[in-house]
């Protein structure tokens, strides 16, 4: 489970305090490998616990991540502190307690200078209890909602002292050793576990208790980025034959093209920031039973490995990716490029699944975040950019709010470093901003599906707004780099089951023309998909890569049809089915309605376009998912309990479009589209019934060809200029 959309921009806007922002494009450079003000620091320590809390708990571990600022003798700050207790015995094996601590802090450095510093530290903050043991169960997860905490919890405040010393390793790099002892006071709080309570006497002395110590020791690490930067953009300068701002630099080792400095350490604290922001949001607001995070819990999940999870086909295949997109976009925002925000994507999956909720790992999930968060993040990295415009100071802000829900964490540092407002120019290559080849098609209308074999049989009537984008071109794109050319096609629902009923990105990864590059015909690339298409007749969702063939022929601007064969494979395909209430899953709350597999599968286009409008659209993909969680029975042969034998299961899914746009006018057109979903799912155990499922699905709409407008008024320019 995860944060919503929502809950994701409001903790990013936490992520760092006011004006903690990465040196800016026109920040002046500082002294070289002179610390900067802003300080990062975790710590992980054990102790001993006493008082109230101390008569039925011991042995806590804690491990805390903080954020201040200051160079001199004081730092001031705040942060988390993930903690956990074990009961004494008899329930010394039962699951731990958890304790946070949400805090301010203030340091005194007593010799800042140097390379060794003591330090004495004080915090206050605000403390929460919470048992994760069965035995403080006030009601059976049954009758609450999936994900609902069954234990209650107790909120106080907290304090902590803390002497300790930094020792220099690097220059920004520390090592931090100290002592603690902290004191906390909550509300009222039953340590005899309900059923036990009718025990004379109670298992604690001191019942309910309120308030306990901590004591102990704990090491970690200091970072202090240094304040090197690098030199400054030069400020505005414009074009004294046109009159418009001059273009930033082009990109270096140290800047994007954006001019933003590169900053991995920036961009590992935002995605920690995300996680464990996630983390105290759903223990906070969603009171949820999967965050009562700490050590322990980590080094559980670790034990366990990686499971399935029984999560909505929504969360997991949608909401998940835009998890991964914020952690990629923690680096793309920082200066960093495709592959190292795509390594970021990765790491960021990992951290949650391991360390962001007590439920165990999950293998789709960080399949679904990782390498969905990358096409996913990429694609609102690109949309998000188009949408700006540095050169424009009347009406700047609405376009910096207009990209904020398409990239929330690029905007935040936008906002927070004051680029969101400073005029200076664009970036040098169209390519970083908005390509040459742009098409954009709105269309609005109504679909008739089918829940049976015909269009007639058991049908309903929704409306619909979609949207499909080319950035870029296969064929005559100068540059090549990753996603400088994708499609995307967006579909909002209106009274499905769910709003967001598909979302498929292409991008290509790289790309060669095969033959004449003046006069590209045919391209090869290697291409990643996103799959996300949810509605009351079948789901499907993947992400994957294969191999591309492009070809093109006939006139840019007058008729011409384009081709594309794809062969490709999918990471994880999860796809509706009939038996997936068999599925071994994690800590189950409900029965998942898809199975999980990898795939391989096949697809081919084409489209006829006429003055650079789609007029015809024909599409077809082909997957073969060869099931490994969902519809199986005991599929492991080596577990066979009572003698049966194993399953297996595979879907083989075909996915046909054909679509038709009939123009009315430059800008609009009538269309008409026909879609076919057919599933073939195989079983191997007599017990569970083949499947065939076949849904027609038949829309109708108006298209606005945004696209082409502007093409028409670039074409329209460039005569006049002529």
């Amino acid at each position: 489970m995860r944060l919503t959309i929502a809950g994701a921009a409001v903790l990013l806007a936490c992520s760092l305090p006011p004006g903690a922002s990465p040196v800016s494009a026109q920040d002046e450079p500082m002294e070289q490998g002179k610390p900067g003000e802003w300080v990062l620091s975790s710590t992980l320590g054990a102790g001993v616990a006493r008082g109230e809390y101390g008569d039925f708990l011991e042995k806590p571990v804690n491990f805390d991540l903080n954020i201040s600022k200051g160079t001199g003798a004081w730092r001031f700050g705040g942060g988390i502190q993930f903690g956990s207790m074990t009961m004494k015995p008899p329930y010394d094996g039962e699951k731990e307690w958890a304790r946070f601590d949400t805090y301010l802090l203030a340091r005194r450095s007593f010799n800042p200078g140097g390379t060794v510093r003591p330090y004495f530290e004080g915090r206050v903050g605000v403390a929460r209890i919470h048992p994760r043991s069965e035995l403080f169960w006030f009601d059976d997860p049954e009758n609450l909602d999936p994900g609902a905490s069954p234990t209650a919890w107790a909120n106080g405040v907290s304090y902590t002292l803390q002497p300790g010393v930094e020792i220099q390793v690097h220059p920004g790099v520390s090592l931090d050793v100290s002592a603690w002892w902290a004191g906390y006071w909550t509300g009222e709080y039953s340590t005899t576990p309900p059923l036990d309570r009718s025990i004379d006497p109670p298992v604690s002395e001191k019942d309910p208790v309120r308030s306990g110590q901590e004591y102990g020791f704990k090491a970690g690490l200091t970072w202090r980025p240094l304040a090197q930067g690098v030199t400054p953009l030069p400020p505005p300068m414009a074009d004294p034959s046109t009159g418009t701002l001059k273009p930033l630099p082009p990109p270096s080792g140290k800047r994007d093209a954006w001019g933003v400095s590169r900053s991995w350490g920036w961009a590992t604290a935002e995605m920690l920031a995300i996680n464990f922001g996630a983390s105290m949001f759903n223990e906070y607001v969603r009171k949820a039973n999967f965050n009562q995070i700490s050590p322990r819990s980590w080094y559980d999940n670790f034990k366990t490995g990686f499971t399935y999870d029984d999560n909505k086909f929504k969360t997991n295949q949608l909401i998940h990716p835009f998890n991964g997109s914020t952690y990629f976009n923690s680096a793309r925002a920082n200066g960093i490029g495709f592959w190292g925000s795509s390594a970021m994507s990765l790491v960021g999956a990992f951290v949650w699944e391991c360390c962001g909720e007590t439920h165990p790992m999950s293998w789709n999930d960080m399949v679904s975040t990782g390498i969905g968060g990358v096409a996913r993040g990429e694609w609102a990295y690109r949309l998000g950019s188009a949408i700006l415009d540095n050169t424009d100071d009347n009406g700047r802000i609405w376009r910096e709010i207009a990209a904020l829900p398409v990239n929330p964490v690029n905007q935040f540092n936008r906002f927070l470093s004051g680029r969101a407002t400073r005029v200076q120019g664009n970036p040098e290559n169209p390519y970083d901003w908005r390509p040459p080849n742009f098409g954009f098609q709105l269309m609005a209308g109504a679909r008739i599906i089918g829940e049976g074999e015909s269009i007639s049989e058991n049908t309903n009537t929704y409306g619909f707004i979609a949207a499909d984008i080319q950035y870029g071109s296969a064929f005559y794109n100068e540059r090549r780099r990753p996603y400088d050319r994708f499609d995307t096609t967006m579909q909002l629902n209106y009274g499905d089951k769910t709003r967001v009923g598909e979302l498929t990105i292409r991008g290509d990864l790289a790309s060669w023309v095969v033959g004449n590059p003046e006069d590209p015909k045919h391209v090869v690339a290697i291409v990643q998909d996103f799959d996300y298409i949810d509605n009351e007749a079948y789901e499907y969702g993947g992400q994957g890569f294969g191999v591309g063939y492009y070809s093109g022929h006939g006139a840019p601007m007058g008729t011409r049809f384009v081709s594309r064969l794809v062969a490709y494979g999918v990471a994880s395909a999860a796809v509706n089915s009939d038996y997936s209430f068999l599925a071994d899953v994690a800590n189950r709350e409900r029965f998942r309605e898809y199975d999980y597999g990898p795939g391989v599968g096949v697809a081919a286009e084409g489209i006829l376009f006429r003055n650079s409008r789609p007029i015809v659209d024909l599409r077809y993909r082909y997957t073969y998912i060869d099931v490994r969680n969902g519809s199986l029975w005991n599929p492991d042969p080596e577990d066979n309990e009572g003698g049966l034998e194993g399953s297996s299961a595979n879907h083989q899914v075909h996915r046909f479009k054909l679509r038709v746009n009939v123009p009315i006018t430059r800008d609009f057109a009538l269309g008409a589209e026909g879609i076919i979903f057919y599933r073939d799912s195989k079983y191997s155990l007599e017990a569970l019934k083949d499947v065939t499922q076949r849904n027609p699905e038949v829309r109708v709409f108006v298209t606005w060809d945004l696209g082409y407008t502007r093409r028409r008024a670039q074409r329209a320019a460039a005569t006049a200029g002529n």
